[in-house]
């Protein structure tokens, strides 16, 4: 069964986030590391947005969903710890949307070889073709790993 984990948001100016002003400073919640929770991921990133006023069908708020589902389940499927739940983060950064992944292991992604005919693999591409910038940093004892949209979709062109 997976626990409902509680949201937190903090709001700096009271301001709505959306192509012209994404304003909130930063919006997490936690997820059990199982493969379902990259489903309440998805599910919690468009809630998030659209509480900010961000429209529900553009370009960047799919582009969210997509990024947060690849990311919670690379953690599940590779870097989760026992006992260790997976923090998503949701932050303003300029005037980017910033999505954050915690997971439980401190060692950085591993180089990606792709062969033609392998059938996984390719999430982290998927990644950085949706995102302006992407990247991994070590926090702690902690990874995080981000991708950063622009409210007008992909390197802030026009959806």
């Amino acid at each position: 069964m997976l626990a409902d984990r509680p949201q937190s948001t903090a709001q700096d100016g009271g301001l709505p986030l959306t192509p012209a002003n994404s304003c909130f400073s930063v919006s997490q919640r936690e997820f059990v590391a199982e493969l379902q929770s990259a489903g309440l991921a998805r599910h919690w990133v468009r809630g998030v947005l659209e509480e900010h006023s961000w429209t529900a069908a553009t370009p960047a708020v799919d582009d969210l969903v997509v990024i947060v589902s690849e990311l919670v389940t690379n953690v599940v499927l590779h870097a989760s710890v026992p006992g260790k739940d997976v923090l998503v983060r949701l932050r303003r950064v300029e005037d980017r949307c910033r999505i954050e992944v915690l997971d439980g292991r401190p060692d950085l992604l591993p180089p990606t070889d792709l062969h033609p005919s392998e059938e996984r693999g390719r999430g982290l591409l998927l990644v950085r073709g949706l995102s302006a910038d992407m990247g991994v940093e070590r926090s702690g004892g902690d990874k995080v790993v981000w991708a950063e949209v622009h409210p007008q979709g992909p390197f802030g062109a026009a959806a």
